[in-house]
């Protein structure tokens, strides 16, 4: 087992979640492995959720409140860093849990064991009441850690590393490599968690599902945003001048950058149609952004030509990105727009999302 001197801090951002921050904290309080502290930083709320903080305040000195001070996720997420001290960090959403009482354990035992710098384990989403178990890391965890395949399919098209929760940091890591969470409305923790993978993180993973992702209709993640799309080109042109900064091929992590802006035009586009009443014009619109941003077209150029691609074991994304950078390249909007309704028309997206299919 795991010494329990090691310490492990919790980092919790809270705002409006006076439904759900109660579980959550119970979820801790229920974990076998004792040493650690939840640190809740507070923004101002519209509902109750200062009188929940306060209750669980009194009721176990482990945890302590951090009244943020500015704005957004990732500057809570910052200022909770700033005030840890544990050697482990620990990230979770106000309205999500963990699962069972031996998560903290079980990734103490690994992280201790192997030096691991994050600890990832499998996780389950509730939506609308139904407990959905995602796809288990080991449909990218078994491929070579700088293998193209382990980065599409771990940050991309099976999406786990690119969370924020469900893991287990090591303090010193972060800190000898100089990572915070920079100032974005959403999809930090995906900018986060890549700058981790290329400063060479050793990964450890667990088969147990350790954290249970709420989908909260009302959080920033599923609300309809029509700049969206600045965001998205946002992160891409950071992450793209981070691995300049740091010296870091192109060859090797430029990946990261473009599916950033396959996957990112293509969700936007959906979210237009569907907030336009299933305008085609809607998904024309969002296309041209993507296709026009200097970045986005430098990433579809790239695309349309890479070996990378090719180096993708599934036929299905070899042949999607390719068709779909090609039609961007050319600007062949229009034809784009038909083949991504189709698209959503037969729910492509959630038969190959985390979860698989849902039936409303």
């Amino acid at each position: 087992m795991a010494e329990q001197e090691k310490k492990v801090s919790i980092v919790i951002p809270v705002y409006n979640a006076e439904k759900y921050l109660g579980e959550a904290l119970e979820s801790l309080l229920a974990q076998t492995y004792r040493n650690w502290e939840a640190i809740l930083v507070v923004s101002r709320s519209g509902d109750q959720t200062e009188e929940v903080v306060e209750e669980y305040l009194k009721r176990d000195l482990r945890i302590s409140r951090l009244d943020h001070e500015g704005q957004g996720i990732s500057s809570a997420r910052n200022q909770g860093i700033s005030l840890a001290d544990g050697e482990y960090l620990l990230f979770m959403d106000a309205d999500d849990y963990l699962s069972d009482p031996l998560v903290l354990q079980r990734y103490l035992n690994i992280a201790e064991k192997i030096s691991a710098d994050i600890v990832v384990s499998n996780y389950a989403r509730l939506w609308k009441g139904r407990f959905l178990p995602a796809e288990t890391h080991q449909t990218f965890s078994v491929y070579h850690r700088d293998s193209e395949e382990f980065r599409f399919r771990g940050f991309f098209s099976v999406g786990t590393l690119s969370y924020v929760w469900g893991k287990l940091y090591r303090r010193s890591f972060l800190e000898e490599n100089g990572l915070r969470f920079e100032d974005f409305p959403y999809a930090e923790d995906k900018l986060f968690n890549m700058q981790c993978y290329v400063r060479r993180a050793k990964y450890a993973f667990i088969e147990e599902i350790g954290y249970v992702y709420r989908r909260n209709e009302s959080s920033v993640s599923y609300q309809y945003n029509p700049n969206s799309s600045d965001c998205w080109l946002g992160i891409a042109r950071r992450l793209k001048g981070w691995l300049e900064e740091k010296g870091e091929a192109e060859a090797v992590y430029g990946g990261l950058v473009e599916y950033t802006i396959f996957f990112a035009s293509f969700f936007d586009a959906k979210k237009e149609y569907e907030q336009h009443g299933h305008s085609l014009r809607a998904i024309r619109k969002i296309l041209k952004i993507y296709g026009r941003d200097a970045i986005g077209g430098d990433c579809f150029r790239r695309l349309s030509g890479e070996k990378r691609v090719s180096e993708l074991e599934q036929k299905f994304w070899q042949v999607l990105i390719r068709g779909y950078s090609l039609g961007m390249r050319f600007r062949f909007y229009f034809l784009l727009a038909l083949g991504t309704r189709e698209l959503i028309h037969h729910r492509v997206d959630e038969r190959m999302s985390d979860t698989g299919l849902r039936e409303i």
